[in-house]
């Protein structure tokens, strides 16, 4: 699954804007004075300007192997600790992965992850493949997969095993985190809580899909 375009919303755009286009060097696609679009490797990130409070995000962007030291270099982010408090990378051997995260300006949990089987390299076009997750809150997890699985033919991720509060639906290019409502995002105390996102996809079948869960 290769997300094309991810729309999130925010009632912080005048900080989160110039986040991700200084601190992360996104380029700017398009803005207007309630939305601003940057291009994430294959990924078109949409922030939107809201009048309320959103709950934070979780979304991941898929970075080459081996480049997470030099990514903490390169970006000068508030990195979370991860297993340890000297700890700023977590090795994942099921999902032959490892990551970092760090919050951005709006208290959303973003992610940078090494996946061995994404075939991620560098290039002249960005540093990112591409988004590559992004949090589905829901008070049910399993009838939240079944429907994801049965009305846009997405699989279980194969490197995770469901549980009642966390699944994984997709693959390695893109996947659906499905938390319940109050987990924690890992390494966190941020919990998990619904919030409005929009998604269009390439399915692996090659079908161009919009998914609207909040509708």
């Amino acid at each position: 699954m290769i997300i094309t375009r991810l729309e999130l919303e925010t009632n912080q755009l005048g900080t989160v804007k110039p986040f991700y286009e200084q601190r992360l060097g996104l380029p700017i696609m398009s803005q207007s004075q309630d939305e601003v679009v940057f291009q994430a490797g294959w990924t078109a990130l949409v922030f939107r300007q809201s009048d309320v409070t959103t709950a934070p995000y979780h979304f991941a962007f898929n970075v080459p192997q081996y480049t997470l030291e030099q990514y903490q270099l390169w970006f000068d982010l508030p990195y979370i600790s991860t297993w340890s408090a000297d700890c700023r990378i977590a090795n994942f051997p099921d999902w032959k992965a490892r990551a970092s995260y760090f919050f951005d300006p709006g208290g959303n949990v973003v992610e940078f992850i090494e996946r061995r089987d994404a075939a991620c390299e560098e290039s002249a076009s960005g540093y990112f493949q591409g988004i590559s997750e992004i949090g589905l809150v829901q008070d049910d997890v399993k009838a939240t997969t079944d429907w994801l699985q049965q009305a846009y033919g997405l699989s279980q991720f194969p490197k995770s095993k469901p549980m009642p509060d966390f699944t994984a639906v997709g693959d390695d290019y893109g996947l659906l985190i499905v938390a319940k409502t109050g987990r924690p995002w890992l390494f966190t105390d941020c919990k998990a809580m619904p919030a409005r996102w929009r998604m269009e996809f390439i399915d692996p079948k090659g079908n161009h899909v919009l998914i609207d869960p909040f509708v």
